[in-house]
């Protein structure tokens, strides 16, 4: 199981002084997929292929209702890539004011957490 670092409201990593203060478990996992969904495709370039085409799918026009079944279907696909997920459940995926966002609960072999994403976080 991972190990990551912890972080605050703002999603920047918070120091810590022991190993003990590592996120561990299905915490550590859903910070795991969170980070994977930040990461967009071509960012990382060490491996440009890897990461989230989710600003690519937006780019086609401003978000509706319309939207919210394919992109719930990418994110759920693209979570359930990550290590250690096992299910989805609680899928939520709705357009609020031209920004979406997406939220569920991640299965994973110690529990399961919460994770939510909104565009504006990207």
């Amino acid at each position: 199981m991972p190990l990551i670092r912890p972080s605050d409201a703002s999603g920047d990593i918070l120091p810590v002084p022991s190993c003990r203060c590592l996120t561990s478990g299905a915490e550590a996992v859903a910070k795991h997929a969170l980070y994977r969904l930040k990461l967009l495709r071509g960012e990382w370039w060490e491996n440009p292929d890897r990461g989230s085409q989710i600003l690519r799918m937006l780019q086609t026009g401003r978000l509706t209702a319309a939207d919210e079944p394919v992109l719930s279907s990418y994110l759920s696909a693209f979570l359930l890539e990550t290590e250690g997920v096992f299910a989805l459940e609680d899928v939520s995926a709705r357009v609020e004011g031209g920004a979406f966002r997406f939220s569920c609960r991640l299965i994973t072999e110690e529990g399961s957490a919460g994770l939510s994403l909104s565009l504006n976080d990207l």
